[in-house]
């Protein structure tokens, strides 16, 4: 008879590679409340796929999981305990999407669920793993749709701008609301002018980008004010020059599906001279300790369970 050896505890994969254990660990705390809550995860992932302005939220999980990726090293040293006052969080994130449910109030159940995903972490692996992970973890709030309140006043943002703008430019407008009239023709801004993706998507990428660029809160603050306002301006100037060339075309250019192009285009040019110009003081980040580091001591917690 052939006795096999069995490999010894410290052989074992993840005793071998311990910076892998806890982003593993994490991913799967992440996607708990996911799989619990399936139908809001559902009715979140449908409004991401008939709503551009929320096509980014299939990205913000997994670049969370990347974020905790990049953060294994110090992971593997610090010690993972569980967080026992979490789990009063936990039931008050899981009351809050059960009266939700009770008041059919999507948004409710839909920030419950994304509420619970960093709170699992938390309870489960400690608070200093938490904190060290606070960014990643509160990243994954930018997933649930977000920014309907914001569309009527960028709406009058922008056409009183865009109606100023082009008095200023000597061509005489007559105004009322959101809609105003030029000597070349008639124009609306509508809710799809509202610039409200151009906003969202600079504020899910500027918040990104910061986090991997910048250590002092000072930096963080003035990139963030930037990526609020100045996606705001330009698309106030997508909006001027719509106009300018449907007017100086007599009104064959820029006034159809075309538009919509000019826009997307301006905000990536926008979007580039944003970043290039917060490149320049950007600060040297501090890297992770070397992956044999040796890790934390402390045994890993054998489980937690979600509410639900």
């Amino acid at each position: 008879m052939i006795l096999e050896r069995q490999p010894a505890v410290s052989e074992l994969p993840s005793a071998r590679h311990p910076e892998v254990r806890t982003p593993l660990l994490v991913a799967l705390l992440l996607l708990l409340p996911v799989l619990l809550f399936a139908g809001t995860a559902q009715s979140i992932v449908s409004i991401w796929e008939r709503s551009e302005t929320f096509a980014h939220g299939y990205i913000i999980l997994p670049m969370s999981i990347w974020l905790v990726w990049r953060r294994r090293a110090l992971l593997a040293r610090l010690p993972a305990a569980p967080y026992w006052p979490g789990l009063i969080l936990l039931a008050m994130a899981a009351a809050a999407w059960l009266l939700g449910s009770a008041g059919d109030v999507l948004i409710v159940q839909q920030y419950a669920l994304a509420a619970m995903m960093p709170l699992m972490v938390l309870t489960v692996l400690g608070r200093r793993i938490a904190l060290g992970l606070a960014f990643p973890l509160l990243y994954v709030l930018l997933a649930v749709p977000f920014g309907d309140s914001l569309i009527p006043p960028l709406v009058h943002v922008t056409a009183t701008a865009t109606v100023e703008a082009l008095r200023l430019s000597g061509i005489p407008v007559w105004s009322e609301g959101t809609n105003f009239s030029i000597p070349s023709g008639s124009w609306s801004v509508v809710d799809a002018c509202s610039g409200v993706r151009y906003l969202i998507a600079s504020f899910t990428l500027g918040a990104l980008y910061a986090h991997l660029s910048y250590r002092k809160p000072r930096k963080w603050i003035m990139f963030m004010t930037m990526a609020i306002i100045v996606p705001i301006l330009a698309n106030v100037l997508r909006a001027y020059i719509v106009v300018i060339l449907g007017h100086l075309s007599g009104m064959t250019l820029a006034t159809g599906f075309d538009h919509l192009v000019y826009g997307w285009v301006l905000f990536g040019i926008v979007m580039f001279l944003l970043f290039w110009a917060g490149s320049h003081w950007r600060d040297e980040m501090p890297e992770d300790a070397p992956s044999d580091a040796p890790p934390a001591s402390a045994p890993l917690p054998r489980a937690a369970t979600a509410p639900g």
